[in-house]
Parts: C-alpha cells; structure tokens; sequence
C-alpha cells in the first residue's frame, strides 16, 4: 500500500470511531417510543438545526452541486432562494397543525382530517421515493471511494465491484449506530458529520484558490469566471432548450420544492416537530433555509474554480470533485474529505432509516409486533440493496444526477402538497374519505404520463403537481355536491 495514503485510512477510521461512540453512547437514555423517534423534544434547537442541514445535505450535494457550476453557471441559487420562501411558508402556514395533539409523526394529521386511508397512502408514497431517491445519493457516495481504493491497486476489482463493497461497509456502520441509539444519536452524529463536511469543503475551496492562483491571480480568476458567464445567478431570458432555470421557474420551483420537502416529508419534519414548542420549530426551519443558502454557494464556487482547474481536460462534470479529491488532495486532508463524503451520506441514510421506522411503526401499526430496533434494521437493509440501482444506469442517465433525484421526489411532491393544504382547511370534501387516495395516487401517474410527451423543466413539476391534485380535488367536490342537491 503507498505509504501517502496510511495516514487517511487512519483518519476515516477515527472518524467511524466517533460515530460509533455516539451511536452507542445515547443508546443508554432511550427509555420510550417518544424518545427513539423525537428525543422527547428535549433536544436544544441548534443542534436540531445542524441535523436538519445535515440530513437534507446529501453527497448529492457534496459531490454534485459543484457539478452544475463546473458545466453551467450559478443559477442554481436561484432555487436555494426559493428554499427560503417555500419554508417561511411551511413556518406560518403548516407548521403550528403539526403541534397540536400528541402526534409523533405527521401523517397522523391526515388520519384526523380525513381517515386511514390517506394516512397510510402518504406514507407509501413516502416510503418509495425515499427508498428510490436516497439510493441514488448512497450511490454517489460510492464514486471517490472506488477512486481511491482501485488506486491503491490492492486488489484486482473494478470500481464498480470497489463501489457495492464500499456502500456495504458505510450501510453497515450507519445501520449500527441508528439501530443502537436511536434519535439522539443520529442528530448528535449528524451535527459532527455537518462539522466535517463543511471543514472538508472549505479546504478544498482553498486549496482550488491556491492552486489556480499558479496558473492565474485571483483576480484574473475571476475575471476569466465573469467574463464566461460562470459566475451568473439569474436567467431573466427563455430559451429554446431547458428552461428548468428560468428565474421565476427556480425560484418558484425552489419554494415548492422547500414545501414539500419541509412541510409533507417526514424525514425532516421530524428535527423540526422534535423541538419544545412551535416558536423554536419556526427558528430552526427559517433558519435552516439560510443556511443551505450559503453552503451551496461555497459548493458552487468548488466547482466554478475546478472549472478553471481542469481547463483543457476531458473530465466529466459528476466526476470533476470526486476526481480532484483522489488526484489532487494530500494526507491527511484526504481522508478528511473523504470522511467528509462519507458523513454527507450516512447523516442522511441514519436520518432515512429512523423515519421510515417511524412511519411504518405509527402509520401502519408495526409497532405492534416489531420493536423500533427491529423495523429500523429492516429498513437499513432495503436502502442499502436501492443503493445498487443506479450502478445499472447507462452513462448517459448518470449524468445530471442531481436533477435526477430532485425529480423524482418533485414527481411526488405536488400532489402531496396539496392534499396537506386542503387538511389545513376547516371544511372537510363533500366526497367520501376513500377516494382521497385513488385521487392521490392517480395525480402522480397521470403528471408522469404527462411528462413522456411533454417537456417540463423539473422546476415546474411541483405546481403541475398541485394544480392536477387540486383540479380533481374540486371537480370531485362539485360532483358530490350535485348528487346530493
């Protein structure tokens, strides 16, 4: 083994180390059901808020975000802006129905306002686009990995065999500690993983600047970057081609985005619900918007100076960081990003096993013949096979796949919208509860329908969205409303 990477296996295995430490460590306060999906809501709110930001920060977002400025520009802030919007929208108008009563999960408001069947189908819904969606981010997690171990040139596997055996490993230690300690341990797990991967970006970012510094000053840097169009936020013009970052379409979509995401998905109502009162959940959500603001803008600037990095260069977009990392990156700060990449994942993955436990544990009853360890474990184990996935994509689908996981949560995200704003509405549908379900599910296959033959930039599937919910919603009110006239 070269001597250079000695010390940054030492440095992912005191990382894993820690992990291990919390995860075992608050195993010993789990007293109750309360406590292993909500900490008991004792929790303090900024570590609340660094879980938040650390569970929707995804290695999509470590790895791809750079991506989109490397090929593009910076208008993908355009939607984070929305972000915000869309969560000080959740905040006021979502967020105080979610604290009344003693609910643990969400979904158990739809049970109150409209039975079961729609309870249980939002949970469906949520449990196959975070199997699907959170698959394809464990799968990014495996490409620097497989850089550098077929690097090393330790064994004679492909980076594909290097990839499933590395999302094994990570499975299996983010299985333990989420199994073990529940809640507390993952939001305390994510809160240093958020540490770490933010260390890990701001070193690269310095280190790019250095290091173009040599084939440029850093203002001729950026003045080449201006003077390119990289360095452009806003697309004020239509074009021809894909308007996915029309500013009214990204901001809009960003908003819609946020409040699906913040206000109908379990996984991170849950660090938002898990806080002392409604005040507090306000703060971390609001908050968290800004937050994420700025974290994509510092992966945006990796990306636009790894752009000026590999000038000259065949180097593909999705790859460019991953690539940079393995190539460019020294002991020990290399296994530093790499543990960076890897808390990035496992802050999610942990997060996702917790709350499709939770979901299937009150939702569906599971409660009743399995315990949370269990459900969880089980959980653990369907992700890491959904991981598997994309390694069957062609090359030509891997690319973008940033978009690719944000469409197939905006597939889902219009219609589930909709439904909880209709909840949050005094008057209940003059039509029987069980149709709320065909309804439901039907939007979100005739949206898909109608995108085979019509282009819609992914931004926009969100509204789409609400507005065939919606549509079916009032069309249906008015017919029962006729029929007993």
């Amino acid at each position: 083994m070269p001597k250079n990477y000695i010390t940054d296996i030492f440095v992912i295995l005191f990382y894993f180390i820690a992990v291990f430490y919390f995860g075992f460590h608050f195993s010993k306060r789990k007293s109750s059901e309360e406590d292993f999906y909500l900490g008991k809501k004792q929790i303090h709110w900024v570590w609340l808020l660094f879980s938040l930001v650390a569970t929707e920060t995804s290695s999509l977002t470590f790895l791809s975000i750079p991506s989109l400025s490397y090929k593009g520009d910076y208008s993908f802030l355009q939607v984070s802006i929305g972000y915000i919007f869309g969560r000080t929208i959740v905040a006021y108008l979502l967020l105080p129905a979610y604290f009344g009563g003693e609910r643990i999960s969400i979904y158990e408001y739809l049970k109150e306002r409209f039975g079961t069947s729609a309870q249980r189908s939002m949970s469906l819904i949520f449990t196959v686009s975070r199997i699907l969606g959170d698959g394809i981010r464990l799968y990014v997690t495996s490409l620097p990995i497989a850089f550098l171990i077929s690097r090393m040139n330790l064994f004679a596997w492909n980076e594909t065999h290097v990839g499933i055996i590395s999302l094994f490993l990570l499975s299996i230690a983010t299985i333990i500690y989420s199994v073990y300690g529940g809640f507390r341990a993952i939001v305390f797990t994510d809160s240093l993983q958020l540490v770490i991967y933010l260390l890990g970006g701001l070193f690269s970012l310095g280190l790019l600047i250095h290091l173009t510094s040599h084939q440029n000053n850093l203002y001729g840097t950026f003045t080449q970057l201006f003077d390119s169009g990289k360095l452009s936020i806003f697309h004020l013009h239509w074009l021809d081609t894909d308007n996915s970052y029309f500013f009214l379409f990204a901001i809009l979509g960003g908003a819609f985005i946020s409040i699906g995401s913040h206000g109908t998905d379990l996984m991170l109502v849950q660090r938002i619900i898990a806080s002392k009162d409604l005040q507090t959940g306000q703060k971390i959500l609001i908050s968290s918007g800004i937050f994420v603001c700025i974290q994509f803008l510092l992966f945006l600037s990796i990306g636009s100076l790894l752009y000026i990095f590999f000038q000259g260069k065949t180097v593909a977009p999705d790859k460019a960081f991953s690539l940079f990392i393995i190539e460019e990156i020294p002991s020990p700060f290399l296994g530093l990003l790499l543990s960076a990449i890897l808390a990035s994942a496992m802050s999610t993955l942990s997060s996702t096993i917790n709350s499709l436990s939770l979901t299937w544990a009150r939702d569906w009853g599971m409660d009743r013949f399995f315990s949370p360890k269990l459900i969880s474990l089980i959980f653990g184990v369907i992700l890491f096979f959904s991981s598997l996935v994309p390694f069957a994509l062609s090359e030509q689908l891997e690319k973008g796949i940033l978009e690719v996981g944000l469409t197939i949560f905006s597939y889902t995200l219009g219609p589930t919208i909709a439904l909880f704003l209709f909840a949050s509405k005094r008057s209940k549908p003059k039509f029987p509860n069980w149709i709320i379900s065909p309804l439901l599910f039907g939007s979100i296959l005739i949206l898909i329908i109608l995108t085979q033959s019509i282009k819609l930039p992914f931004t926009t599937l969100i509204p789409a969205g609400i507005f065939i919910f919606s549509s079916g919603w009032t069309l249906l009110h008015l017919a029962f409303s006729g029929s007993r006239s």
